[in-house]
């Protein structure tokens, strides 16, 4: 169905997003503790991150978790079909969906969210009886106190010019990253140890409100009943202003003002903001894909949204190959630009591959794998 493409569309877009700002992490080793790489500071290598910063940062995994808590309804839509309990299965799905994160983390890239994800999703499942209306207003208090939290001790660190967490991060060692496999693997699994708790206690609320508000959308049965064009379009008049003005702010203070004394205080702003921004994106994409160029782009993104999954694993694959010494041994050798070339091939190349893929088996391998934990031998299956 049309409102099932969609919905593979925007996966993939989030997919595209989220490369675009992890990518980061692995080509400039500096990312992690926060400062930029000096061997890229020119004023073009500046002004690349400022936007990727503006439009990216902080965006899409937002609109990853809105549509985890759309397929959380859509699974128990499913569980009721079948006329078999929700608990069982979703419990199994968000345990393999566990053990995926934990050697992603592990192997691959230490701001893994799936481990996160799972978490959350537990309680989304134990409070998953609530109204529309109440799952909306708890994702709003929730996104509302985190930002002003961050905004309260920005604002001190401003006030001070004492960097929270200052020296917590170690300093990153290129050559520790590119020595060999074992020695990146090493430098992965210190980082991932040093990230999982901030990344559980930041962006596992956040992550939760998001599941909220997609389990409230499909409740209301929004991408069911396609809302009409001039909604979509006031709603990106609206909010897509408020949500690029705050991110250019973010942006302009860490990038032309003093990274250390105020990127607490705008990302308390952006974390209020960037679901505005994600909902103008949205809007304007579903707008697109009603038009005739619009769905032949549909057509391209949803076989690897399809595959989500497999191509977020994947992504990380790839980057731990072409940036440290697993293989090519790039970190801190790429210019931004250069690096952004790298995401666009990256990405043109999942979108062929997914085709290709779905054309001959029909569903991903990552998703074949959490579909047999998800529904074992004695439980029937879904069609595909």
């Amino acid at each position: 169905m049309e409102r099932l493409r969609e919905l593979d569309g925007l996966r993939a877009f989030a997919l595209f997003g989220i490369l675009t700002v992890n990518i980061w992490f692995f080509a400039d080793p500096w990312a992690f503790t926060g400062d930029l790489s000096s061997d890229h500071s020119s004023p073009s290598d500046i002004a690349v991150r400022f936007i990727v910063t503006m439009l990216f940062e902080g965006k899409f995994y937002i609109l990853f978790a809105f549509l985890f808590g759309y397929g959380f309804a859509l699974q128990e839509r499913a569980a009721v079909r079948a006329g078999v309990p929700l608990g069982p299965r979703m419990l199994r799905r968000l345990a393999g969906l566990a053990m995926l994160g934990l050697a992603h983390g592990f192997l691959l890239f230490f701001g893994d969210i799936l481990l996160t994800y799972a978490v959350m999703g537990v309680v989304l499942f134990s409070v998953r009886a609530i109204s529309a209306r109440t799952a909306v207003v708890i994702a709003v208090g929730i996104t509302v106190s985190i930002s002003l939290l961050l905004t309260l001790v920005g604002a001190f660190v401003a006030a001070v010019g004492d960097p929270v967490g200052d020296g917590v991060i170690p300093a990153p060692s290129v050559a520790a990253l590119t020595a060999g496999p074992g020695s990146a693997l090493a430098v992965n699994v210190e980082n991932y140890l040093i990230a999982l708790p901030s990344v559980m206690l930041f962006q596992g609320p956040l992550s939760l409100a998001m599941f909220l508000l997609g389990l409230a959308a499909a409740r209301r049965g929004i991408l069911e009943r396609p809302v009409s064009s001039s909604t979509l379009r006031r709603i990106a008049i609206i909010c897509l202003p408020i949500g690029l003005f705050a991110a250019g702010a973010q942006s302009a203070l860490l990038y032309y003002a003093d990274r250390d004394r105020f990127s607490l205080v705008s990302t308390g702003i952006t974390t209020l903001t960037a679901p505005l921004q994600t909902a103008g994106y949205v809007c304007l994409l579903l707008l697109a894909f009603r038009s005739p160029p619009g769905q032949a782009v549909l057509g391209a993104l949803a076989p690897a949204g399809r595959m989500a999954l497999t191509n977020y694993l994947g992504q990380s694959l790839v980057l731990v190959i072409v940036f440290t010494g697993v293989g090519f041994g790039l970190t801190n050798v790429l210019p931004p630009a250069q690096v952004m070339v790298v995401v666009v091939v990256l990405f043109g190349a999942q979108l062929a591959l997914s085709r290709l893929w779905l054309s001959r088996f029909g569903i991903g391998p990552m998703e074949a794998l959490l579909r047999r934990v998800t529904y074992p031998g004695w439980e029937r299956k879904p069609p595909a």
